[in-house]
Formats: C-alpha cells, sequence, structure tokens
C-alpha cells in the first residue's frame, strides 16, 4: 500500500467523534476509502470534499483516491485496501467489464467489508444488470440529465419539430454516457428530436482537446442553419466544443451535461452560446455516498430506501448563474443538492443537522 499511496492523490481526514443519543457515533472510529476511477476536475473534487466533510461529522477517517481513469489501478486499490483492513469502501465510476466480478471477490473474502458503488453498473456473465447483497448502488439520473437538457432544446431554442440536434457522445465508453443515451434515443424514437450528425472525441487524450478537436473539424462542414443546438454528453467535451464554436464564428447554441466553475465563467461570458446545463450537486454526491456506507457499517439498511438510488438532475440556464459573492447553491433551483435526497438516521441528523 506505501507504493500505492505515492501514485494515487491521497487526502486523508483523521476525524472527530459524531455523537448520537448514546452519546456515540456506530460508525466512530471507521476507516473507509473513496476511490473515484476518474481524473481530478472541479465535480469530483467536489464530490472527494463532500464524502470527506461527511465522514469527519460522523467520526470515521476517510481516505480519497483518484486514478486517472486507469482501471487497472482502480482493481489494485479495490482489492488492496479490502486486505488492508478497511471497514467500508465508496467505489466511483469502477468499469462494467469488470465490477461484478470485483465487487463480488472482495466481498467473498471480507464479508464484512461494506462497499457502495457510484456510477458502476454491476453486468453480470450474462450480460445483465445485476445486484450483489449488502452492496448499495446509486447513479446520478442519467437519463433525465439527457432529456432535461431536450427538453430546453424543444421548447426554448428549436423553432420547428423536430427539434434538429447535433450529438456530442461516445458510445460504449462509460456506464454514465450510455444510460444518457437512453434517455436521447427514447427523444428520437419519439419524433421529437433529429440527430443531423453524431460526433465522438477520442478516449485517448484529454477529453477538452479531443471535443475541441472533434468539433473544430466537424463544424467545417456544418451549415448552422441546419442545427437548432448542440447536446454534449459530458461538460469536459462542452468546454472544447464552446471553444470550437467560438472560433467558427457559427451561431449555434450548446447545452450540455454536468457543470463546474469553468464551466460557468464560461456560460456566462457575453455573447454566450452555452446556454445551460444538466447536472447534479456533486458535493451531495459525495456526501450521499458517505451517508449510505455509514447506515451499511451501522446494519440500518432498513433507511436505505433500495438498492438502487438516483440523484435527481435540476436544469441549470444562463439566468441561473451566481453573481458576485454568491454560488451555484445559492441560485440555483431548489432541486440541486436537495437535502431530501439524502438518507439519513436519527445519529446522522445529530451530527450533520438533516
Amino acid at each position: 500500500m506505501r507504493r500505492l499511496l505515492g501514485v494515487a492523490v491521497l487526502i486523508l481526514l483523521l476525524a472527530g467523534c459524531a455523537t448520537t443519543d448514546s452519546g456515540r457515533s456506530p460508525v466512530e472510529g471507521k476507516k473507509v476509502a473513496y476511490v473515484l476511477n476518474m481524473a481530478r476536475s472541479d465535480i469530483f473534487t467536489d464530490a472527494a470534499a463532500g464524502a470527506v466533510d461527511t465522514a469527519r461529522a460522523l467520526g470515521m477517517r476517510c481516505t480519497v483516491y483518484f486514478t486517472g481513469g486507469d482501471d487497472a489501478l482502480f482493481i489494485t486499490y479495490v482489492r488492496s485496501l479490502a486486505a488492508e483492513g478497511y471497514d467500508g469502501l465508496f467505489l466511483s465510476h469502477g468499469g462494467r467489464d469488470y465490477s461484478y466480478s470485483l465487487i463480488s471477490y472482495v466481498r467473498l473474502l471480507y464479508p464484512q467489508l461494506s462497499i457502495v458503488t457510484f456510477d458502476t453498473e454491476l453486468i453480470g456473465p450474462d450480460g445483465k444488470r445485476e445486484t450483489i447483497d449488502g452492496v448499495t448502488q446509486f447513479f446520478q439520473d442519467d437519463r433525465e440529465l439527457a432529456t432535461i437538457l431536450l427538453d430546453y432544446i424543444i421548447e426554448e431554442i428549436a423553432d420547428e419539430s423536430p427539434a434538429r440536434v447535433l450529438k456530442l457522445w461516445v458510445p460504449d465508453y462509460i456506464a454514465a454516457f450510455d444510460r444518457r443515451n437512453e434517455g436521447y434515443e427514447a427523444y428520437e424514437d419519439a419524433g421529437l428530436i433529429d440527430t443531423v450528425a453524431v460526433v465522438s472525441p477520442s478516449t485517448e487524450i484529454d477529453p477538452e482537446l479531443a471535443s475541441y478537436r472533434a468539433m473544430k473539424e466537424a463544424l467545417e462542414g456544418i451549415d448552422e442553419d441546419d442545427i437548432d443546438a448542440i447536446w454534449a454528453s459530458y461538460d469536459a467535451y462542452g468546454r472544447g466544443c464552446y471553444r470550437a464554436l467560438m472560433e467558427s464564428g457559427k451561431d449555434i447554441p450548446l447545452v450540455s451535461v454536468d457543470i463546474s466553475e469553468g464551466d460557468m465563467a464560461l456560460m456566462g461570458e457575453d455573447g454566450s452560446l452555452w446556454l445551460a446545463s444538466a447536472c447534479t450537486d456533486f458535493r451531495a454526491n459525495g456526501e450521499q455516498g458517505m451517508r449510505l456506507l455509514a447506515l451499511e457499517m451501522a446494519d440500518e439498511y432498513e433507511r436505505i430506501p433500495s438498492g438502487w438510488i438516483e440523484m435527481g438532475a435540476s436544469l441549470i440556464t444562463r439566468d441561473d448563474l451566481p453573481g458576485e459573492g454568491e454560488s451555484l447553491s445559492d441560485t440555483a433551483p431548489s432541486t440541486y443538492g436537495d437535502p431530501d435526497e439524502l438518507v439519513t438516521s436519527p445519529w446522522i441528523r445529530d451530527a450533520i443537522g438533516y
């Protein structure tokens, strides 16, 4: 593990103690890890902060690792941390081709280990989605992230039906993108949108740079009058697309999934073509993961609504952007970071306040 710590981005929190009516948190002193199979970015840094702060409030020690999207490193972390005696693992963005077998194997060897997954599909040998006893899966509502943007295009941008959309998306890349595509395809099938073109950036390089290059090339052969809007499946793609759009001089509105401080800065520029984003509050996603893990370790599964939880999407338009001295939580719709979505328990409310 010493070598692993040198490779990963690590945040270690030595936590204080949460209290319950009996004076102690049932998870006080527990050692947990949050492993994100992603590169560091604004949204995932927010998720890590939410997880770490929640762990501290509940009296746990939390270690956070970023793998940079390296599946082999992610698998190594999961196996090594389980062997090191961690009490709980919060696993984000595990690959669909190995997560079911990996987690099943770890649970078999370490049955007392609590596990929560985020944006990780557990696909069994028969190719179907599976559950694993004692493991809670939660996701963003990816279908809704897709469709509320399409609704915005249809209702606020397009003059005629079906709305003409350029789709910026990569197939068979990560589970979240495919889940978003399920929502997108439902609108295609209903005749609400017409996909004029599909642009798929390379997954081998930086996503922002890859989308910039792909869109710069695509825009050379596109007449702006033939497209109502660009739908980007990921905000990093949105940033690259925005840059290519502004350089092209073509007046094509852009909408995207996820939002960060950098995204909001671009959306807020004078004359910006980036009109809307669909997102969840990633800080709340990190908090939810720690709350779920705490309930599992406290053997309070009855307080977990099901083995599969989805965090609702919010639409953020340019009108919702925070001003000076404000944060997005001050100006976004009430669905953004809604505490009613977070699982809780009397002792969690005592420690956190809700």
